[in-house]
């Protein structure tokens, strides 16, 4: 009598449990904590940062070798000196003469002032060796001359690619001058022209020094 129950109650435990998996649909579930914490400011999608990069170039200017320019010997000044020569004439310079002194290095990297500058001034070349006197009304120790500087840059403040050369000039009335230029390279020269005085010039050694000065503004 047992027995025939125990089977009864197996078969009604299998039919329930079909049942029950064939009324089940598939399901999905998420949660979320409410107490978990979000971002601390606003988020962003992008973001851009900058870093300066940044070194330095010294000024310099260079002039000739060394900083030397070659000297500007005229040798013999030709004057007047022979018997056919008139009163007015004689020991007179037979006319004006020039020559030049150059470097192909020179320039500034930066704004900059060329300066020509004549050690004796308005006077020229002087001759300090004849220690025995002249008559002043027909003679004269001194011997006027010009420079005429030339070098290729550009005016202040300009981009301009430069073709052409530069030049000013220190006329024989003047004891300097000078020109502001950008920043520039390229040969420079230095043509002087000795002028041709009214009166007879004394025996001696004619000289001056002239300076030329590069500096940056």
């Amino acid at each position: 009598m047992k027995f025939s129950h125990l089977i009864i109650a197996a078969s009604v435990a299998a039919l329930s449990s079909t049942a029950v998996s064939a009324q089940t649909t598939v399901a999905n579930a998420t949660y979320v904590n409410p107490a978990n914490p979000g971002n601390v400011g606003t988020a962003s999608s992008s973001e851009t940062a900058d870093f300066t990069i940044q070194g330095t170039v010294s000024q310099a200017c260079v002039l000739g070798a060394g900083g030397d320019l070659n000297d500007v010997n005229f040798g013999t000044i030709g004057i007047y000196a022979d018997a056919t020569s008139t009163v007015e004439n004689v020991f007179t310079s037979v006319g004006p003469a020039n020559g030049h002194t150059r470097t192909n290095l020179a320039g500034c990297n930066t704004a900059n002032r060329m300066t020509v500058r004549k050690g004796n001034g308005v006077d020229g070349l002087r001759n300090t060796t004849n220690t025995g006197g002249y008559d002043s009304n027909v003679f004269q120790a001194n011997i006027p001359y010009s420079i005429a500087a030339q070098y290729t840059a550009g005016a202040v403040g300009t981009l301009v690619p430069q073709a052409s050369i530069s030049q000013f000039s220190v006329s024989t009335t003047e004891d300097q001058d000078f020109k502001e230029n950008a920043a520039w390279k390229s040969g420079a020269a230095f043509r002087i022209d000795i002028s041709d005085p009214t009166k007879a010039l004394v025996a001696g050694t004619y000289s001056d020094t002239v300076t030329v000065e590069l500096a940056a503004l």
